[in-house]
Formats: C-alpha cells, sequence, structure tokens
C-alpha cells in the first residue's frame, strides 16, 4: 500500500507538496473546486516546479468545468513540467459542481469526455460538440503525441464502474467501499482524519476540526 496526500488546492499547496514529497508521501492528489480554490492546473505546475519525485494530478478533474482541449493541453504541459509523474482523476462533480448550484454530470458525458480527451492525447482527430478537432502543438509547445498518462475515474455504483472499466487505469473512490474495487489493481481512497497524540481522545477539539468535515460530507453526501 502507498500512501497519497490530496489538497484541497490553496495558495500554499505547491509548498506543502513539496513537504509531503520530502515526507515520503508517494503522490499528490489537488481538488477540482474552482469556486472556492486556485486552479487545479497552475497548482500542479508549480508543485511540479518544487519537487522531483512525488506524483502529481487533479483529484478529481470535473469535465464540465473545461473543454476537452483544455484539459488535454493542460494534462500534456503538466506531463512535459514532471515525465513520468502525471495521473489523472476525473469525477462527475459532487462539489465541484454542486457548490455552483448544478447537479452531477451524466456518465454518458463522462464516457464521451474521457474518449475525446484520450484521443487528443494520443494524437488522433477527434468529435466533440459536433466539430472535428486534435492538438496541433509544434515541437517546443507541447511533450510529442501520444501523451500516455493514467486515467482514473471516481466511481461508486454501477453506471459509474461501467465507465471506470472501459476508460480508466484505476477506481478513485471516496465516502463509501464499493464491492467492485476489488476488480481494479489501484484504488486510491480519500479520507478525511488526523494523527492523534497520545492519550487524545477520538472527539477531542483538534480530531474534530480535522476528521468533521470528511464525516459531515459522507452523512449528508
Amino acid at each position: 500500500m502507498d500512501i497519497a496526500c490530496a489538497f484541497p488546492t490553496a495558495l500554499d499547496s505547491p509548498d506543502n507538496i513539496a513537504l509531503a514529497e520530502s515526507l515520503g508521501y508517494t503522490r499528490a492528489w489537488v481538488y477540482d473546486t474552482p469556486q472556492q480554490s486556485p486552479d487545479v492546473w497552475m497548482t500542479l505546475a508549480l508543485a511540479a516546479q518544487r519537487t522531483d519525485r512525488i506524483g502529481l494530478g487533479p483529484g478529481v478533474l470535473v469535465p464540465s468545468l473545461r473543454h476537452p482541449m483544455v484539459n488535454a493541453a493542460a494534462t500534456a504541459t503538466l506531463a512535459a513540467l514532471a515525465p513520468g509523474r502525471v495521473a489523472v482523476a476525473f469525477g462527475t462533480g459532487f462539489t465541484g459542481r454542486r457548490a455552483m448550484g448544478y447537479p452531477a454530470i451524466s456518465w454518458s458525458f463522462m464516457d464521451a469526455y474521457i474518449t475525446a480527451y484520450r484521443g487528443l492525447l494520443r494524437g488522433e482527430t477527434v468529435e466533440w460538440e459536433g466539430r472535428r478537432m486534435r492538438m496541433l502543438h509544434p515541437d517546443g509547445h507541447a511533450p510529442a503525441r501520444p501523451v500516455e498518462v493514467p486515467i482514473l475515474v471516481g466511481a461508486l455504483g454501477p453506471k459509474g464502474n461501467e465507465i471506470a472499466r472501459k476508460h480508466g487505469d484505476g477506481l478513485y473512490v471516496t465516502l463509501q467501499l464499493p464491492e467492485f474495487m476489488s476488480e481494479y489493481s489501484w484504488v486510491p481512497y480519500l479520507a478525511w482524519g488526523t494523527v492523534l497524540d497520545e492519550g487524545e481522545a477520538v472527539d477531542s477539539d483538534h480530531a474534530r476540526l480535522a476528521g468533521g468535515p470528511g464525516w459531515a460530507l459522507a452523512y449528508h453526501g
């Protein structure tokens, strides 16, 4: 088992990711919640410049917030800054959309989006919203296609599992552990909590502040 970390993106997240690398964390995931946090891709690019080994990626990226070409170009840029260290996790937008008044995206939208996104990274001509397009970056503007990065899909139910098996190199889960997670070899599990001091009660103020938001999310989600 590898120990990774996740950040609800803040201006000091790049420095905290560098600290996480020095402490031995294997990967850092960064939330995609633009209504309350700095841009996920800018944060990851700054983290790439401050680190050498730790894996980097959005966890989870909300497809509807950006055109597939925008996310593909950003992914290619990060892959150039941190070669061999990038993975991308997609989700339907529980926080990234709900806080702006929108429901989660449909799994059919996710299916079409990842198809276009991955095709662009491979250098293919894809269709999106009735238009055909491909990445046209010349030498020196992005790494040569194909740009291969692992893709994970956040899923808890059967529809999500179908899309994850179709497109994903792994399953990204939080809040609960679905039975089908055993079908995947790579399953990052996002959990909230903290380290208790010796003799510290599990309901201490410190523990409540660290773990409370996650429990509230699980209860009301």
